[in-house]
């Protein structure tokens, strides 16, 4: 291979002539005469290695002289003109700081704004659901009232038909007594007493009858009343998640606008906390 190096030429020569006397060459540098000769021709290409290399830097010096010169003059031009545009730049930039800060400023206005209408609305229906929680304390206590004045008129119904049935018993033994005194020749009117007794009985009966049905009437009302509480808290169930649905939706088409950024970071941490609670 023929270098393209000019000054190079010599050498090049000279390394096709030392490559054909000791390329592959094996020295038996176990004997003095083969370490001998192994040295010497160490000594041959390395003399010849230095003087290249003294070459390349007689070659280089001109070139590496132009480089610095470049490179200092470069500099120098560049100090100049960073002097001229590093005002202009301050200027551009102060500008755009200037707008930057007027742009932060309206949004931080848009998110306190948006904010405030956060809060009323948090207030307003916080308004509203301690007014269904009064009315549902209210219907509660409906409800415990009508439980109370139910037990207490199966009380009374109890008692009654306690007492009747005591005096019936009363009754019946009296009679008992009295038909077994008299009971030879009286057999007619002891059936007209037992007859009494029966209608007597009938009676209580038919009034236990109606003390049943007021009974159930009075749980019928319970159960209507413990169905609207149960009607108004899945409302509020509802109101509830259809908010929580609407954030969702406010988050997934807005999110994105860096000006919503604060509320939607606001919105999040609020369904997270949601979720967390539930």
């Amino acid at each position: 291979m023929t270098t393209s190096i000019t000054e190079y030429s010599a050498t090049e020569a000279a390394l096709a002539e030392l490559s054909g006397r000791y390329k592959g060459v094996v020295y038996e540098v176990s004997k003095p005469e083969g370490l001998k000769a192994a040295k010497a021709g160490r000594a041959e290409v390395r003399d010849l290695r230095i003087a290249l290399e003294k070459v390349r830097v007689q070659i280089k010096a001109p070139a590496l002289k132009r480089v610095q010169e470049v490179d200092s003059e470069a500099r120098r031009i560049t100090a100049a003109l960073v002097a001229l545009e590093d005002p202009i730049d301050a200027q551009i930039k102060r500008e755009e700081e200037r707008k930057e800060l007027e742009r932060t400023a309206a949004a931080r206005a848009e998110a306190d704004r948006l904010a405030t209408e956060e809060q009323a609305r948090k207030e307003a229906e916080a308004a509203k659901l301690a007014a269904e929680r009064a009315e549902i304390a209210r219907l509660q206590t409906e409800l415990d009232a009508a439980d109370l004045a139910r037990r207490a008129a199966e009380e009374e119904s109890r008692r009654r038909i306690e007492e009747q049935e005591r005096a019936a018993r009363l009754k019946i033994e009296e009679d008992e007594r009295a038909a077994r005194a008299v009971r030879e020749g009286q057999d007619k009117v002891a059936q007209a007493l037992r007859n009494v007794e029966l209608a007597k009985v009938r009676v209580a009966e038919e009034h236990a009858r109606k003390v049943q049905e007021e009974a159930a009437r009075q749980e019928r009302l319970a159960q209507q009343a413990r169905d609207e509480v149960a009607r108004v808290k899945a409302l509020q169930l509802a109101e509830v998640q259809d908010a929580r649905a609407m954030l969702e939706t406010f988050v997934k088409r807005f999110g994105h606008r860096p000006e919503f950024k604060p509320l939607v970071v606001w919105i999040q941490k609020y369904l997270t906390q949601g979720r967390k609670a539930a």
